[in-house]
């Protein structure tokens, strides 16, 4: 009967134990699909492993194992994440502490009481269970309020808290029978606490410190596009200015060829000069960085399905890679929202009044507009982002409204700033 019983309740223990590492790596967000039987594989590899390495009697080895086992399952299975396998290699010192408090609780009330020795694991079985739950219900809402990805964070150094952690737990224990025969086992509950606190902050720092990381990622990312962004404006501005010389020269040798031999065929002159002029830019502004953006971006697109009149605003008091960004970035994503439409419209309107210049630009919406989201792939969505960093520079405003039918995009400036 007593084998019986002790058999059941290894086996609560061991589906306890796998259930709670499982819900843990489960509550990691990732994006990877495998097969089902290659995960169930995975869990009763874990299973044994959890069932026989404890007869070596080398209770360190047996948390490093399942630790490296869990975090190949997880990174191969379920997520590619390095916040993950941390989370996972912090659950497993957990593991080990719940191990050891439990035994440490169950020997203070075996000494005191004098249970039976069944009695006794089964208190200690149950023990390591409850506090196994805990920590994992812990851990869970942990993850699931600011677990975040970095992929951009290096996790040597922080593997250092939980495997030193296990290290310490284990040391103590063997180093500390004297400190619990004289002051008693509580000390120990309160040492695994204070880790189990300590830990918990850490990983909060790491979050905070893989938000700084993706932050700096972003405006990198901003920086470089302005830059580039700029950069390819001007030179597009050199080749309209070698353009507009070579059109202007062109132009005077056609007239003194058409006076010098009078040539009849006025259709086909008509024609050479209608040619030069689409080579040249169209006047959409004064702003002479805002009218290159608007004729390269433009350039693609039916004069019938622009309707643009920005009603001579000024826009002086912003710099050139500013306008480059916010202009180009707008006009970018509207151009690419009619790509394939033939029943695309975009209208760009500008005007000032009394102290505010305003600007406005909308389109067809033709996919739902998801905030902090590109509907294009492979891009980050921070197009908007940088157009709003840009406007705010100049204490303006960017208002984005869509009814389901049009999107539209309107900056407001004070034009004393």
């Amino acid at each position: 009967m007593n084998t019986v019983v002790l058999f059941f309740i290894q086996i609560i223990d061991m589906a306890v134990l796998i259930g709670c590492v499982m819900s843990v790596t489960r509550a990691i967000p990732g994006g990877i699909e495998e097969k089902r039987w290659k995960k169930a594989a995975a869990w009763i590899i874990y299973g044994a492993l959890a069932l026989f390495l404890p007869m070596l009697g080398n209770d360190l080895l047996t948390i490093l194992v399942l630790a490296v086992w869990n975090v190949l399952t997880g990174y191969l299975l379920y997520f590619h994440s390095k916040m993950g396998m941390v989370c996972q290699i912090m659950y497993h010192a957990f593991l080990m502490l719940a191990q050891y408090m439990a035994l440490m609780i169950a020997a203070d009330i075996f000494s005191i009481l004098q249970v039976e020795l069944q009695t006794y694991i089964l208190m200690l079985e149950t023990l390591r269970c409850i506090l196994l739950i805990g920590m994992t219900l812990i851990l869970r809402y942990v993850i699931r309020k600011g677990f975040q990805d970095a992929p951009h964070l290096k996790i040597k150094g922080m593997v250092i808290v939980p495997m030193f952690s296990a290290i310490l737990i284990f040391m103590y224990l063997i180093a500390g029978d004297v400190f619990f025969v004289r002051y008693g086992y509580y000390w120990c509950l309160v040492f695994g606490l204070l880790l189990i606190v300590m830990n918990l902050y850490c990983l909060y720092f790491w979050y905070d410190v893989a938000k700084n990381k993706e932050l700096r990622h972003t405006v990198e990312l901003m920086e470089q596009q302005r830059e580039l962004t700029l950069q390819y404006y001007k030179e597009m501005e050199k080749n309209y200015d070698k353009s507009r010389t070579i059109i202007h020269d062109i132009r005077n040798h056609l007239n003194a060829i058409e006076q010098k031999y009078k040539i009849e065929d006025r259709e086909y002159i008509d024609d050479v000069h209608t040619m030069l002029n689409s080579m040249g830019m169209k006047f959409y502004t004064e702003n002479r960085m805002l009218n290159i953006i608007l004729n390269d971006k433009l350039k693609g697109i039916p004069q019938d399905r622009v309707d643009c009149n920005l009603g001579g605003i000024g826009l002086e008091f912003i710099a050139d890679i500013d306008i480059t960004t916010i202009f180009a970035n707008l006009l970018e994503n509207a151009v690419e929202a009619g790509r394939g439409h033939d029943d695309f419209r975009l209208k760009i309107r500008g005007e000032e009044i009394q102290d505010f210049t305003i600007v406005k630009i909308s389109n067809p919406l033709y996919v739902p507009y998801q905030e902090g989201k590109s509907a294009k792939s492979g891009h980050e969505g921070i197009g908007l982002q940088n157009v709003k960093k840009a406007v705010e520079k100049y204490q303006g405003e960017m208002q984005i409204q869509t009814d389901g039918q049009r999107f539209s995009v309107t900056l407001l400036f004070a034009r004393s700033s």
